[in-house]
């Protein structure tokens, strides 16, 4: 029986028998794909954060997010905002409420009003009135005292006007003298007031700014050790946080610790029954990172190795050998760190050996990680021998088929991405290629970004990477099928990366086309600006392939380049050029009805000066990705910012397209990000690692068959080739010289003055413009000196507006350069 029916038999049997056999959800409830991939990249997007290991230990996810109080500033304002148009519409608002004023409190005393009163009621209305005064204080003006109480009320109105009356004028005391506002918030805090634990905290508050850090931390204690104060224990605990902070003291910093961790512990179930510690743990999934559990650059924290009078590297070390949640994230995230920075093809013995000592030592420093946590961070230091492959394998597809039997619900929903990810590296790196390419093919969740961007695009970086363009050829045939890539309609970054993959691995033009077909940023490929003007004039006429636009881009580029080196297109080529280029059509119309008696070639010359995105690049290197020629807008508008690649043309520059052209490559296999991160990285990387792939790209280069075919000699042309702003003030000074003088209906003023205005706008990176330029305005000064073209030319160009804005003259300009680079062949 062959390997490809084994396959497919293992396929069925894995992916298809779950989803025949089971049509609903555990639940009962219908189910959903999208729900599946989400429960799974959910949690490996952040495989070792608190929300994941939580899952991992069975204490579930109450799909709650991290939350710091900040956040629901905005939300608040714009719901009281809302609320008081409602109420009083006349009333004045300022646009933006500072974070000091604290929207919170007000909005739930309102929200409250409202409930028991209703909206209409005078007594809201009043309220509301006062609170406008306090916020108006706290907006900055000068508010002297309060508007007067609603007068003749009874009971319950009159008590609540009392109540709320006391506290807002402990408020609005509060933006002026903290110290009598204190004494206003302590009086409420130990009276009855519905007010009364608003007031304590903010008694906890004042003494915390005012650095009585003792005394603050005790009150915000006392709080929290009262029940009948359960409304502000969550503002409370994040009192404590600045607290801690502003004191900065081991104990504090522990008992800080202590309590997040102590909350994100609770089982779903306890979090979901109380709305107060649903808030709680929202707090607690932002401030595990506040307290400083997270990845860590040095081992201090394994090692126990402290400095002098330490204070939160105390309680971090304390807490990892307390809690195993703590110990888990800071390994995992440390550890997971070295494969966010760089991809497979830089593991080595430095790697493996670094990985192992963080993943022991962590696990060593605390008993107790769940069995689940314990493999997901396990696989981190997984090596590629057959026991250990096997091993993980087995872990990876039962947790697959988990998550997908439990619609997403079951804890090996949170190890199923981060398994997978590391079961097809330990096979890549073994040379077990085929062991991945089933593995992959039979995962059950393939629709998720997990599989997409967590393996399958990983290990076709690692084949290109290391040079293997014949595996990754095999990699492509079973993995990057048309039903896969149909499926990436809607994610282009995903899409676009596997279609990079395929087309560096083509074998021919043929399967680089296929490849490209798939791209959804075709004309953005480095490798298009060395096609020959020949081939990229073929191209343009490709209508399956390219969009309206690409092709239009890809026949001006190749027409362009001719009439560049000196040729005149012939006038079938010229035809192209305006069918898919209307608007240059439109240009060259216009030159010729306005100068009917102009040659071709001075028609020609003034369609290209009208027209500067008549260009010979069809992309150029940018600094985080390669510019665009489509899109560009208007043909005759100029570009201020890049006169180089967008304003007419330079000669080709070989060594920076080069360099763009293995930087890209260098993008795709990942090699490029670990230059961004070499301090981060020096524990793990092997001295030779750069230099070895580096040869291992230029094999995968010099071996392509786009590559291969590379007109070199048009590519010497193109750079020896003069400038735009040269060609062009050149043609246009020859023309002008033998032209009538004064005769504006010739054409060659006007071509005179786009001449002078190409020196200033054109290209600036190949010297000075000053010899042909001041040619080019002295003819159109003495010959048509009383046109409306010389008029508005007052000035000629040599350096100015140059590279490092130097203004010198004698064609002598300073100019870019770029590493030299090899010809790949």
């Amino acid at each position: 029986m062959s390997r490809r029916i084994v396959s497919l038999i293992a396929l069925l049997a894995f992916s298809s028998t779950p989803v025949l056999a089971q049509q609903a959800c555990p639940d009962g409830s219908a189910r959903d794909p999208a729900k599946i991939n989400e429960a799974v990249d959910r949690y490996a997007r952040e495989p070792f954060s608190a929300r994941t290991y939580r899952v991992l230990k069975g204490l579930g996810d109450p799909m709650i997010d991290p939350n710091y109080g900040g956040y629901s500033s905005w939300e608040n304002a714009d719901k009281l905002k809302k609320l008081i148009a409602e109420i009083s519409p006349d009333a004045k608002q300022p646009n933006y409420y500072g974070y000091e004023c604290r929207l919170g409190y007000p909005l739930e005393v309102l929200e409250k009003r409202i409930a028991d009163l209703g909206k209409t009621s005078p007594y809201v209305k009043q309220w509301l009135t006062v609170q406008l005064a306090v916020l108006a204080a706290c907006d900055g003006e000068k508010i002297a005292e309060l508007p007067g109480p609603l007068a003749e009320q009874q009971p319950p109105v009159k008590d609540l006007q009392d109540a709320d009356r006391a506290y807002q004028q402990a408020s609005l005391v509060f933006y002026t003298d903290r110290g009598k506002a204190l004494d206003l918030y302590k009086a409420i805090g130990t009276s009855t007031s519905p007010h009364k634990g608003a007031a304590r905290y903010m008694v906890a508050n004042i003494l915390a700014n005012g650095k009585q850090l003792a005394e603050a931390r005790a009150e915000a204690n006392a709080i929290l050790a009262d029940p009948s104060l359960a409304g502000v224990h969550g503002i409370t605990q994040e009192l404590l946080g600045y607290i801690a902070n502003l004191e900065d003291t081991a104990p504090g910093w522990t008992s800080l610790i202590n309590g997040t961790v102590a909350v994100l512990d609770k089982p779903t179930k306890d979090i979901k029954a109380s709305p107060e510690l649903a808030k709680d743990y929202g707090r607690a999934l932002y401030d595990i990172d506040f307290v400083g559990i997270r990845g860590k650059a040095e081992d201090w924290w394994l090692t126990g190795t402290l400095p002098e009078n330490p204070t939160i590297s105390k309680s971090i070390v304390d807490a990892v050998r307390q809690h195993p949640m703590a110990a888990w994230m800071i390994g995992g995230q440390s550890t997971q760190e070295y494969y966010d920075r760089a991809p497979w093809q830089f593991i080595g013995p430095k790697w493996e050996a670094r990985t192992q000592t963080l993943v022991d030592g962590s696990l060593g420093l605390v008993a107790g990680t769940p069995p689940l946590a314990k493999d997901v961070i396990e696989a981190l230091k997984a090596k590629s021998d057959d026991a250990s492959r096997k091993a993980l394998w087995d872990k990876a597809q039962a947790a697959a088929k988990a998550a997908n039997d439990s619609c997403g619900t079951a804890p090996e929903t949170a190890a199923a991405g981060t398994l997978l990810t590391h079961a097809v590296r330990v096979s890549a790196l073994a040379g077990k290629f085929d062991e991945a390419y089933d593995g992959l093919a039979s995962y059950p969740i393939k629709s998720s970004v997990t599989y997409t961007q967590r393996a399958l695009q990983p290990l076709g970086q690692y084949l290109l990477g290391q040079g293997m363009a014949a595996e990754a050829r095999k990699y492509r045939d079973k993995l990057l099928t048309d039903d896969l890539m149909a499926s990436l309609d809607k994610d282009d970054g995903s899409r676009n990366v596997l279609a990079e993959i395929a087309m560096w691995s083509a074998e021919d033009r043929a399967q680089w086309d296929k490849a490209l077909a798939n791209n959804s940023v075709k004309t953005g490929q480095a490798l298009l600006n060395f096609l020959p003007a020949k081939e990229l004039r073929a191209m343009a006429k490709n209508e399956t392939l390219f969009m309206p636009e690409e092709r239009a881009l890809l026949i001006r580029t190749a027409w362009t380049r001719l009439y560049a080196r000196g040729r005149v297109p012939e006038k079938s080529f010229t035809e192209e050029l305006y069918a898919l280029n209307p608007d240059v059509k439109a240009v060259a119309d216009k030159v010729k009805a306005d100068y009917p008696k102009a040659k071709d070639e001075n028609l020609r010359l003034l369609t290209i000066l009208r027209t500067p995105r008549m260009g010979i690049l069809v992309n150029a290197p940018g600094v985080w990705e390669p510019i665009t020629m489509t899109g560009g807008g208007d043909v005759t508008a100029l570009d201020s910012f890049d006169h180089n690649d967008k304003n007419w043309w330079c000669p080709f520059e070989p060594d920076r397209q080069l360099g763009g052209l293995r930087n890209e490559l260098d993008s795709l296999t990942g090699t490029e990000r670990t230059s961004w991160s070499a301090k981060r990285l020096e524990p793990v990387m092997e001295a030779d690692a750069i230099t070895a792939l580096a040869a291992k790209r230029e094999s995968v280069l010099k071996a392509h068959p786009v590559v291969r075919s590379v007109n070199w000699k048009e590519i010497k042309a193109l750079s020896a080739m003069p400038s735009a702003p040269k060609l062009l003030a050149t043609a246009a000074t020859k023309w002008g010289s033998r032209a009538p003088k004064e005769d504006a209906g010739s054409g060659a003023a006007e071509a005179l003055a786009l001449a002078v205005k190409s020196t200033r706008y054109g290209c600036n990176w190949h010297g000075g413009h000053g010899k042909y330029s001041s040619a080019a305005y002295e003819v159109l000064q003495k010959r048509f000196g009383t046109t409306p073209w010389a008029t508005q030319t007052p000035y000629w160009f040599d350096c100015v507006n140059f590279y490092n804005q130097t203004n010198t003259t004698g064609g002598t300009c300073p100019s870019p350069s770029w590493p030299k680079q090899e010809i790949p062949r």
